[in-house]
C-alpha cells in the first residue's frame, strides 16, 4: 500500500476514534451546553439578515447589538437551519478532529515517519481538555484550528522566506482569528512575541499587528467592539471575583442570611469561585502532557526549535496565568492550553520518534502521561453521567418539559434559576429572559449574578417579566419570597414554571 494511503488510513482511523471519545458523552442523553443556545441563536439571528450588526432583543440584560467575535456563528449560519438544530453537538468535535488531521499530516510531512505521525494524533485525540470542551456547540474549536493554521503559515513564512503566498495567507489567516476566539487570538499574540524575542526576528510581531489590522478593516471596526467587550468582561471578572461560586440566593445581600456570602461558606479566592491550586491541578489533569513537554529534546527536525517554543510559551502563559494575581485578568489558564495541544502532541511525538523509542525519559513520561489521560478521560465520563443536578452538558427531562409548558404561555419575559438553563430555556421557548453575560457592559448583569443585587419585583416590572423557572433543588419561591406573588403553573420532576403577578407585588 502507498505510503499517503497508509497514512491516510492510520490517521482516519485515529480520527474516528477521537470524534467517537468526543461524542459518546452524549449517549442516551439530551445534548446541552451552555453556549450552545446563544450560539444557534446569533446564527439564526445571521441567517434571517446577514452581517454583522447582529442583534438578539430576548437577552434583557446585554447590549442588543452583539459585540462577540463573529466568525463562529456567521460559519453556523451557512448550515441549514434543522440541520444545525438537530446535529449541533457534532459540530465542535468535528471542527476538533479536522486539527486532529491537520497535526498527523505536518508531523508526517515534517518528519516522514508513520509512527510519528500516529502517535502525533493519537495523542491530540486522547487529550482530555480536548475530549471534555468539545461536548457542546461554542467556537473554541475552530479558535485553537485558526490558531495552529495562523502560526504555521507564520512558520513557513519566516523560515523559508518566501512573500507569496504565505505573507497573505498569515494575514488571512491571522485576521480570521482574531474575530473567531479572543482566547486563540491573544494566545497567538503571545506566541509571536516569544517567537520574535527567541529567533531576534520583528516579523512575528509584525505580522500579527497586520493581521489584527486587516480583521479591524474586513470587520468594517467590529473588531473594536469585540474588543472592547474582551475589556468589560475582565472589569466584570475584576469587580465580581470574591463573589464567583456563590449561590444567588442563600448568598445575596437582598435575599440571603445575615452575614452570608462567599468567605461565610468557606470559598477560597481563585477563578470561577476555585483556589489557585484548584485550577492548577485542574490544568494539569486536563493536559497530563504539560509534565514531559521540558523533557522533549530541542531542535530534533527543522521546525524544531520553534513548535517547543510554541508549545512552552503557552504552557508557560497557562501556568502563569493560574498562578499569578497580576495575570488573572486574562481568565483561567487552562484556556490557553487549547491552542498548544498540536505543537505539545508534534513536539513529544517527534523528539520519541527522534530518540529511538519509548525508552527514553521523556518517552517514560509521555506514556505515562498518556495513561493519565484516559483515566481523565474516563473520570469525566463518570463525572458527567454522575451530575444529577445544574448538568449544563445534558437537558433534563423536567426541563424540557417545563419549557414546552413556557412556550405555550402568552407573551412575556421570564427568570429563570439556576441561570445555567437560560439560554436554553430562552431558545426554545422564544421568550426574552432576564440575562445577559454574553457581550456589552455586564454593570446590568450584576442585578442577579454572580448573586441577586436588587429585589426581584423591581426588576420584573421594569423588564417586563412575568414568568418564573426554578429547578427546585437549587431554589424555591419561598427563598425568592414571592410566594404570595406567584401562580403555579405546573410542576415536572425538579422544574417548576410560575406565573408573577405584578398586583400585590411588593419588594423584597
Amino acid at each position: 500500500m502507498p505510503p499517503l494511503c497508509l497514512w491516510a488510513l492510520i490517521c482516519g482511523a485515529i480520527a474516528v476514534v477521537g470524534f467517537g471519545l468526543r461524542v459518546l458523552v452524549n449517549v442516551g442523553r439530551s445534548p446541552g451546553g451552555v453556549d450552545t443556545w446563544y450560539y444557534l441563536a446569533y446564527a439564526d439571528a445571521v441567517r434571517r439578515r446577514p452581517g454583522l450588526d447582529v442583534r438578539l432583543p430576548q437577552y434583557l440584560l446585554q447590549d442588543l447589538r452583539q459585540s462577540y467575535p463573529p466568525l463562529f456563528p456567521s460559519l453556523l449560519a451557512l448550515l441549514p437551519g434543522g440541520f444545525l438544530r438537530r446535529r449541533f453537538w457534532s459540530v465542535a468535535p468535528a471542527i476538533d478532529c479536522l486539527h486532529l488531521l491537520l497535526l498527523s499530516w505536518l508531523a508526517y510531512r515534517i518528519t516522514g515517519s508513520l509512527g510519528v505521525s500516529a502517535f502525533t494524533g493519537s495523542l491530540y485525540a486522547f487529550n482530555p481538555q480536548m475530549v471534555s470542551e468539545t461536548r457542546s456547540l461554542n467556537g473554541r474549536s475552530l479558535g485553537a484550528l485558526l490558531h495552529s493554521l495562523s502560526v504555521l503559515f507564520l512558520l513557513r513564512y519566516t523560515f523559508g522566506g518566501s512573500v507569496w503566498p504565505w505573507l497573505p495567507l498569515c494575514l488571512v489567516f491571522g485576521a480570521a482569528l482574531f474575530l473567531s476566539a479572543a482566547t486563540a487570538g491573544a494566545a497567538y499574540g503571545f506566541v509571536c512575541a516569544v517567537l520574535s524575542a527567541v529567533d531576534r526576528d520583528p516579523r512575528y510581531l509584525m505580522v500579527a499587528a497586520g493581521a489584527l489590522a486587516l480583521a479591524t478593516l474586513l470587520s468594517g471596526g467590529h473588531y473594536l467592539r469585540v474588543v472592547r467587550n474582551y475589556l468589560q468582561a475582565v472589569a466584570y471578572w475584576r469587580r465580581n471575583r470574591h463573589r464567583f461560586g456563590a449561590h444567588p440566593v442563600r448568598q445575596s445581600p437582598v435575599y440571603g442570611e445575615p452575614g452570608s456570602g462567599p468567605a461565610a461558606a468557606g470559598q477560597r479566592p481563585g477563578f470561577f469561585g476555585e483556589s489557585a491550586v484548584r485550577q492548577l491541578l485542574r490544568l494539569l489533569g486536563e493536559n497530563p502532557f504539560i509534565v514531559a513537554l521540558p523533557l522533549a529534546p530541542f531542535g530534533t527536525f527543522p521546525w524544531g526549535p520553534r513548535l517547543f517554543w510554541w508549545a512552552i510559551s503557552l504552557a508557560g502563559l497557562s501556568v502563569a496565568a493560574t498562578l499569578l494575581p497580576p495575570l488573572r485578568f486574562l481568565g483561567p489558564g487552562r484556556g490557553y492550553m487549547k491552542t498548544a495541544v498540536l505543537p505539545t502532541a508534534y513536539t513529544l511525538a517527534a523528539g520519541i520518534g527522534n530518540l529511538g523509542g519509548l525508552h527514553r525519559p521523556v518517552g517514560v513520561v509521555t506514556l505515562l502521561a498518556l495513561l493519565a489521560s484516559v483515566a481523565a478521560i474516563a473520570f469525566f465520563y463518570r463525572y458527567m453521567r454522575s451530575r444529577p443536578r445544574e448538568q449544563t452538558a445534558f437537558l433534563p427531562e423536567g426541563l424540557e418539559l417545563a419549557v414546552s409548558r413556557l412556550t405555550e404561555a402568552p407573551p412575556g419575559g421570564f427568570f429563570c434559576l439556576p441561570t445555567v438553563y437560560a439560554d436554553y430555556a430562552c431558545y426554545q421557548s422564544g421568550h426574552p429572559v432576564l440575562w445577559g453575560g454574553h457581550c456589552g457592559d455586564l454593570r446590568r448583569l450584576e442585578a442577579i449574578a454572580p448573586v441577586i443585587t436588587r429585589p426581584l419585583p423591581e426588576l420584573f416590572r421594569e423588564h417586563g417579566v412575568r414568568y418564573v423557572l426554578l429547578e427546585t433543588s437549587y431554589t424555591s419561591i419561598a427563598e425568592l419570597c414571592l410566594e404570595r406573588q406567584v401562580r403555579e403553573l405546573g410542576i415536572w420532576d425538579r422544574f417548576a414554571l410560575y406565573e408573577w403577578r405584578e398586583e400585590g407585588a411588593g419588594s423584597a
